[in-house]
């Protein structure tokens, strides 16, 4: 799930013999019903976001489900819609096995609601389905997201903040700052034979537009930028000065490698990409925990952030957790797919296919755009986590999607646990 910046503006539809005004907030009935008892009156707003929920199923089958216009969305309102996705989804014969959402505020406050005020470290991100309590569900964070925020971690660490303000990141006594990244850049071209051919001044000098890019935060954490870091130690007079860094590039490329890379599916819990993942996450633990027992140093100044360190622990551990359940089913999981780039995807049809140049459309604009993108596009995705084994389904498929489950069935439908 998702959200997407939309124009805020009032459009009067018609759909048969009705009139609609859209444009208004609204956040299914549960949700309104609420802001009515906390305001004490109803009122009206004008939505400026779209907030989003995709299925994506492990054989490639993708379809946005719901969408809803928000102001933007609370996360006690993401956490009743999600419920309301769920439930609905059971009773089409869909099961909902984990939700994955980038890590904003409010995502992460709706995350910590699943788990009933534990902590979902203690439970390794996994957490129970308020409909059939022996269901496991689990959360993940966007690993996409995780990266950039080790970049942007990273890239905030300067020398100059070593006596001032500012963060200034520190593993066994030895700094990881950006400047560090900025003598390697200059040492790749100074000989006319790059190392890292895909390295730019873009990667290294940041604007808030290039911080948002995926591809730019791999390239300066994946494999590459660490042979080039690595052969820049080798030629400074006190090499160890770049330990740290070199340490942190070590693990971040193997993050890079595990994510980032689509062709390589894993089918049991015997692959050494969990044991490396592993090795991240205690990596970045133990990371944490020396910085605090420290008493020379502060995790406000020389850690990566809160926020930063609870995301790297539920993409890690909310994977492992989830290969853990799924793949004692008989399936495979390419964790190169495990992320939200159908949703930024869909985004980016709304923005630049459906909506000319546009960038920012209308409520009343987005619903039929998402119609057209799901017609024009096929439901199931190369991004299939089984290889290419799903079916293809149609419009003239001359079958229900699930037989098993229709309105005869209604009586077996769950009941919500409160």
């Amino acid at each position: 799930m998702d959200e997407m910046s939309i124009q805020d503006d009032l459009i009067i539809t018609k759909s048969g013999d009705s009139w609609n005004i859209v444009g208004f907030v609204d956040m299914d009935t549960t949700n309104n019903n609420i802001d009515i008892i906390c305001k004490g009156k109803k009122t009206v707003a004008l939505a400026t976001h779209a907030l989003q929920f995709v299925f994506h199923g492990l054989t490639g089958f993708r379809w946005p489900i719901a969408y809803f216009g928000s102001y933007p969305a609370t996360a006690h309102q993401l956490y009743t819609t999600f419920w309301k996705c769920v439930d609905i989804m059971d009773d089409h014969g869909f099961t909902i096995d984990y939700v994955m959402a980038d890590g904003a505020s409010t995502n992460r406050t709706f995350t910590n609601m699943l788990f009933n005020k534990c902590n979902p470290r203690e439970h390794d991100f996994v957490f129970r389905d308020v409909f059939c309590k022996s269901h496991k569900m689990f959360a993940i964070q966007d690993i996409m997201h995780v990266i950039k925020k080790i970049r942007n971690n990273t890239e905030s660490s300067k020398q100059e903040h070593k006596t001032k303000a500012g963060r200034y990141l520190i593993i066994n006594d030895k700094p990881i700052i950006w400047e560090h990244w900025i003598e390697a850049f200059k040492f790749n071209f100074q000989n006319g034979f790059a190392i890292h051919h895909k390295l730019t001044e873009e990667h290294i000098y940041l604007t808030p537009a290039s911080k948002m890019r995926n591809q730019l935060a791999i390239h300066v954490l994946n494999k590459d930028m660490l042979y080039l870091m690595k052969s820049y130690q080798a030629t400074l007079p006190r090499p160890q000065m770049l330990a740290s860094t070199v340490e942190l590039l070590e693990h971040t490329s193997q993050l890079v490698e595990i994510f980032c890379t689509q062709n390589q599916t894993v089918s049991s819990m015997d692959n050494p990409k969990f044991a490396k993942l592993m090795n991240i996450l205690n990596f970045f633990n133990s990371w944490e925990e020396t910085v605090k027992k420290s008493v020379m140093m502060v995790d406000s100044k020389n850690l990566i952030t809160r926020e930063t360190r609870e995301d790297i622990n539920s993409s890690i551990m909310g994977f492992i957790s989830f290969c853990q359940v799924m793949l004692k089913n008989g399936n495979s999981i390419n964790p190169g797919y495990l992320n939200s780039d159908l949703v930024e995807n869909l985004f980016g049809q709304q923005r630049g296919i459906r909506n000319g140049a546009n960038t920012n459309p209308t409520l009343a604009q987005y619903g039929p755009a998402n119609t057209a993108i799901i017609l024009g596009q096929c439901t199931v995705s190369n991004k299939s986590n089984s290889g290419k084994t799903a079916s293809f389904f149609t419009a003239t498929t001359p079958c229900p999607l699930n037989p098993a489950r229709n309105k005869s069935n209604v009586a077996m439908k769950r009941g919500i646990r409160l």
